[in-house]
């Protein structure tokens, strides 16, 4: 198991998904139910609920399925810290390690 490729800070190596993030209301909810269904291909619903509904838990959620999918270390516990505190730059690192990974090689 690796940990993520993309930084947790690292959001403005991407402008595209911060300003996602910080200017459209539930920028970061979408985002992260985008990167979900790339990489799962279960669809976006489920995971902007999750998010929309229990907040950090559901954000949670949906990290600990991008990590599932690349074999990514963590925890649940930790994957709540990280959504709770810093729950925008989580989203953007989301995004970004999913689309470097599912990128057409």
């Amino acid at each position: 198991m690796a940990d993520f490729d993309e930084p947790l800070c690292g959001c403005l190596q991407d402008m595209f998904s911060c300003l996602i993030v910080f200017c459209v209301p539930c920028g970061g909810i979408c985002i992260q139910a985008y990167s979900v269904d790339k990489a799962t291909s279960s669809g976006m619903v489920c995971p902007f609920l999750w998010s929309c509904c229990l907040g950090c838990i559901g954000s949670a959620v949906n990290r600990g399925q991008i990590r599932q999918k690349y074999h990514i270390e963590g925890s649940f516990i930790m994957d709540c810290l990280i959504s709770c505190f810093c729950g925008c730059c989580a989203a953007t690192q989301e995004y970004r390690e999913v689309m470097n990974r599912e990128r057409p090689k």
